[in-house]
């Protein structure tokens, strides 16, 4: 299969997910966000390097530019020593790496309601964020890439957390990720600016805790923001993603003046057109601790 995704899928639906279908040698099939995808090559020379182990395979020059290869089924431990064939070249957070695989197969379009979390949900281990039923009642399971990265591709967190903001009076922050390593990582930012959370792990979980929350605020006769003052969302998301999840919040109007902020390792303009559209007041790059706790600060203290 040559692919390449040099056109803008930006035709489809924020409620649809458009997966690429791959094997790693067995007999399950495992899938990847287009959006994610800059093309899918034919494996090639890998270079070895000093001091790589495990999933890490090397890196390789393709087009002028140096990209690490991580071999994805050692990655996930799903790896049964069947060959390499191809490589899947992807672009998320502003990093590119060549995922090597053992077979891609196509394309599929699917809503995000039909992706259900995994069984398994709450480990940093864990490389799948979701599964996809079809229509022949196999599964696909969805690819975490940014969980997969953070454990064999590591990088220091050299970014500074903005703290010069006067946040004393900001109200409870609450976030919604699917990720556990997303989720540490805004904690950490929330922690250090010293804001209370909450957060949910999907977006149904988090339309029913904000909607609680709301009504305990109308039930005790007081403001909203003394519940929630500010939202973040992830825009992928198994169940209801962040798009659909924003637009369901800016309908309601409890939460007409509760700013929304959503981060994403999908950093092209059209998705964060999409993001806008959908009614965030800003969109940030996923794993970005300045980018993130600077537009927290911004918001809080115009609020």
């Amino acid at each position: 299969m040559n692919y390449s995704n040099e056109r803008n899928l930006g035709e489809s639906s924020s409620e649809m997910i458009e997966i690429l279908l791959f094997s790693l040698g067995g007999q399950e099939t495992f899938g990847l966000n287009v959006f994610k995808i800059r093309e899918v090559t034919e494996i090639s020379q890998v270079t070895q390097i000093p001091g790589q182990q495990g999933a890490m395979n090397g890196v390789i020059s393709l087009r002028g530019q140096v990209l690490p290869v991580v071999s994805l089924g050692d990655a996930i431990g799903m790896s049964n020593g069947a060959p390499n064939t191809k490589m899947i070249i992807s672009e998320f957070a502003s990093r590119s790496v060549a995922f090597a695989v053992t077979d891609v197969d196509k394309i599929i379009r699917v809503p995000w309601s039909d992706v259900k979390p995994p069984q398994r949900y709450d480990s940093e281990q864990d490389s799948v964020f979701g599964v996809v039923m079809l229509a022949d009642g196999s599964l696909v399971s969805l690819v975490d890439i940014e969980s997969v990265c953070q454990r064999v591709l590591p990088e220091k967190d050299a970014e500074d957390i903005a703290t010069g903001f006067e946040l004393n009076q900001a109200g409870p922050v609450f976030f919604v990720d699917d990720s556990i390593v997303a989720r540490r990582k805004i904690s950490e930012v929330l922690d250090t600016m010293g804001l209370q959370h909450s957060h949910a792990v999907n977006g149904v979980e988090a339309e029913q805790k904000l909607l609680a929350m709301a009504s305990s605020a109308e039930l005790s006769e007081v403001a909203i923001q003394e519940r929630v003052s500010l939202v973040l969302v992830d825009e992928e998301m198994p169940i209801m993603d962040g798009c659909t999840l924003t637009r369901k919040l800016k309908g309601d109007p409890r939460f007409k003046n509760i700013p929304i902020i959503m981060y994403s390792s999908l950093t092209s303009e059209e998705n964060a057109r999409r993001g806008i559209e959908a009614g965030v007041n800003i969109y940030v790059k996923k794993f970005d601790s300045t980018s993130l706790s600077n537009a927290i600060g911004q918001l809080l203290t115009h609020a």
